[in-house]
C-alpha cells in the first residue's frame, strides 16, 4: 500500500513539475543527440530549426467523387426476380446499405454486374423494355468502376489514417506499405476482370492500412531529417579549417570531429537514414503504382504527392540536404587529412 502511495505522489510530482512521463521519441533523440555533440565540437549554436512544411492530405472534399444514382420502377424492380437481382437491390436500398464504405458498395456493384450479365446471357428477360434498361444499368455501373476503386481507396479513411503526419508513435510500415501494394494489385485486378473474384483481400488491405499512421510518420521523418542534416551542415560550415588544421595538420578537436563522424554519426545516423531512404522509397512507389491504376484526374492529390515525391519535393529536400552535409563533411576532414579513406596527418 505504501508503494502505490509513493508511486502516486511521484507521478503528481512529475506532473506538477511539467516532466514527461512517457519515453522521448526515439527519432528526435537521436537528432539531438548528434546536434547537441557538433555543437559542442563546432563551438557553434544550434540554429533554430526551419519549418518541417508538411502538408495534410487532401480533404473528402476534393477527393470524393460523386456516382450515379440509378432507380428503376415498382413494376421493373419486381421483374428483375428472375435475375436474383431483386433481394441484392433491396439489401443495398435498406438503411444499413445505404450506409456501406466505398469497398463494400464496390463489392456491391461487382455483383450486380455479374448478375446482371449472367442474366442477359441466359436469356431470362422477355420485355425489350426491360432487356434495354438492364443493358444501360449495367453501362453506367461499368463506367463508375474506376470512381468506385477511387472512393474506397484514395478517399477513404484508411488510406487517409495511414498517411496522416500528426506527432505521434511511428510504428512498422511494412504492412501498410504490403496493403499498399495490395490495393494497386486490385486495381490492375478490376481493370482486367471487373468481378468480385477479383478484389478477394481488398477489405483485408484497407484494413492494414487502418492499422495506424505509418506512413505519415515516415513523410514527417523525411522532413524532419532535412531539417536536422540543415542545421549541421549549418554549423559544420562556420567551422575555420585553418583554424581546425594549423598548417594542414589535424589538432585534437578536428581528431574529436573525425571520432564524432565514425561513432555517432556513421554508427547510428547514417543506418537511420538509410533504412528511411529505404522506406520511403517503397512508399513513394507504392503510391506511384496505385495511382497509376486509378483513373481521372485529381490536381488536389497531384500537388499534395509532388510535395512529398515531385523533383522538388521533400524527398528530393533531404536527397539534397544529405549531398550537402556529407561533401561539407568531406571538406573539412580532408583539410585535416582525416577524411575517411585517406592517411592521417
Amino acid at each position: 500500500m505504501k508503494k502505490t502511495v509513493l508511486a502516486v505522489a511521484l507521478i503528481a510530482l512529475a506532473a506538477a513539475a511539467g516532466l514527461a512521463l512517457w519515453p522521448e521519441d526515439p527519432v528526435t533523440a537521436r537528432w539531438q543527440d548528434y546536434l547537441t555533440r557538433l555543437e559542442r565540437l563546432t563551438r557553434q549554436p544550434v540554429p533554430p530549426p526551419s519549418a518541417l512544411d508538411l502538408r495534410p492530405y487532401p480533404g473528402n472534399a476534393v477527393l470524393r467523387r460523386p456516382l450515379p444514382d440509378l432507380r428503376t420502377g415498382l413494376l421493373n424492380y419486381l421483374a428483375l426476380r428472375h435475375c436474383d437481382l431483386m433481394s441484392l437491390v433491396s439489401e443495398r436500398n435498406s438503411a444499413l446499405g445505404k450506409l456501406r464504405a466505398a469497398s463494400l458498395r464496390l463489392d456491391y456493384e461487382l455483383t450486380f454486374i455479374q448478375r446482371g450479365e449472367r442474366c442477359l446471357a441466359q436469356d431470362k428477360l422477355e420485355d425489350p423494355a426491360l432487356i434495354a434498361l438492364l443493358e444501360r444499368t449495367l453501362a453506367v455501373k461499368r463506367d463508375s468502376l474506376g470512381d468506385l476503386f477511387w472512393n474506397a481507396t484514395w478517399a477513404g479513411d484508411e488510406l487517409r489514417g495511414f498517411l496522416n503526419q500528426s506527432p505521434g508513435p511511428a510504428g512498422d510500415p511494412g504492412p501498410g506499405l504490403e496493403a499498399l501494394g495490395g490495393l494497386a494489385s486490385a486495381g490492375r485486378a478490376l481493370r482486367a476482370t471487373p468481378t468480385p473474384d477479383a478484389l478477394p483481400k481488398l477489405e483485408r488491405h484497407l484494413a492494414a492500412l487502418a492499422g495506424g499512421a505509418a506512413g505519415g510518420a515516415l513523410l514527417r521523418e523525411v522532413a524532419a531529417a532535412r531539417v536536422a542534416l540543415e542545421q549541421a551542415l549549418s554549423m559544420l560550415q562556420a567551422l575555420d579549417e585553418d583554424g581546425l588544421c594549423p598548417r594542414g595538420r589535424a589538432s585534437q578537436r578536428a581528431r574529436y570531429l573525425r571520432n564524432l563522424l565514425d561513432s555517432v554519426y556513421g554508427e547510428d545516423v547514417q543506418p537511420y537514414l538509410a533504412d528511411l531512404d529505404r522506406h520511403r522509397r517503397r512508399l513513394d512507389d507504392r503510391l506511384r503504382a496505385l495511382r497509376a491504376v486509378s483513373s481521372g484526374a485529381n490536381p488536389a492529390l497531384d500537388q499534395w504527392l509532388a510535395h512529398y515525391f515531385g523533383s522538388r519535393g521533400q524527398a528530393a529536400r533531404l536527397d539534397q540536404a544529405l549531398r550537402a552535409h556529407t561533401e561539407r563533411w568531406q571538406t573539412v576532414l580532408g583539410a585535416c587529412g582525416l577524411m575517411p579513406g585517406a592517411p592521417e596527418r
